[in-house]
């Protein structure tokens, strides 16, 4: 029976808990109340100005990544102090929503393409990877809900789904066609390090190292068993590439909603006489 041991309980100290929140009542009431914030402050604040979204944008770039800091710090600490030693298949930010934590600032502070790219990736990949964490929230299957660690996870994926449709939503940056791929742009950046590490760590060392689902897409339905079977005939790269093009395939589906919807809530010019 699970006891629980209060806010900052570190896993190991855990008693038996073995994901029960998962799919569990905090996760829905979590998912129903951030859906209905996003909504509702998309709305009554779309006609913020552009001043004060930036600034939104500055203060978010320095607590976002504080916060990942903290938390990589924190577990980190406990790991090596139990023994443990540093969780290189799980702490190294190198994850898809990582990419979150590194181009909000340069979003924030930025300029040029670097800006550009940085908005491009937050309001379509960023916004996916978000949502699927509302959904499917892995950090539940290693702490309660009601927990310092999975705080910290699912506030990082609320601002990440909140940030992008926000910034649609107000129109201060609305993804174009063109952003299928300028959206690739920092996802391509951290798959030239995430592949390696994948690769490296689990086929060397024999770790269940998985960043951004390129070596065994755990977590994910469908994925694992695909993985598996490519593996066993030699094709795990083949697997790497289909997330890879999954990715794009991603990308272009929100641009080509987003577009819809703009298409669909721009007034119609009435035809003169």
């Amino acid at each position: 029976m699970f006891k629980y041991g209060g806010f900052f309980t570190y896993k190991s100290f855990l008693e038996g808990y073995s994901g029960q929140d998962y799919m569990g009542v905090g996760q829905f009431v979590f998912l129903g109340v951030a859906t209905l914030v996003i909504i509702l402050a998309s709305v009554f604040l779309r006609k913020a100005s552009r001043q004060k979204i930036d600034l939104m944008l500055k203060v978010l770039a320095i607590l976002i990544p504080f916060l990942d800091v903290l938390k990589i710090t924190v577990e980190s600490y406990f790991d090596i102090t139990g023994g443990h030693g540093f969780n290189f298949s799980g702490l190294i930010p190198l994850y898809t929503c990582s990419i979150f934590v590194y181009t909000l600032p340069i979003a924030a502070f930025g300029r040029g393409k670097a800006r550009e790219y940085s908005l491009s990736f937050i309001t379509t990949i960023g916004i996916f990877a978000g949502l699927t964490n509302f959904v499917m929230a892995p950090i539940l299957n290693t702490y309660p809900f009601f927990n310092f660690h999975t705080f910290v996870s699912l506030h990082l994926h609320f601002w990440m789904v909140f940030t992008g449709i926000f910034l649609i939503a107000t129109g201060h940056y609305v993804p174009r066609w063109a952003d299928i791929f300028k959206s690739m742009v920092p996802l391509t950046a951290m798959s030239i390090l995430a592949i390696p590490v994948d690769y490296a760590l689990s086929a060397y060392y024999g770790w269940s190292v998985d960043y951004m689902l390129y070596y065994s897409g755990n977590g994910a339905p469908l994925l694992p068993q695909l993985a598996s079977a490519l593996a066993e005939r030699g094709l795990r790269p083949v697997f790497t590439l289909i997330i890879f093009i999954m990715y794009i395939i991603i990308s272009a589906i929100i641009v080509s909603v987003i577009r819809l919807v703009c298409h669909l809530c721009t007034p119609k010019k009435e035809k003169t006489t």
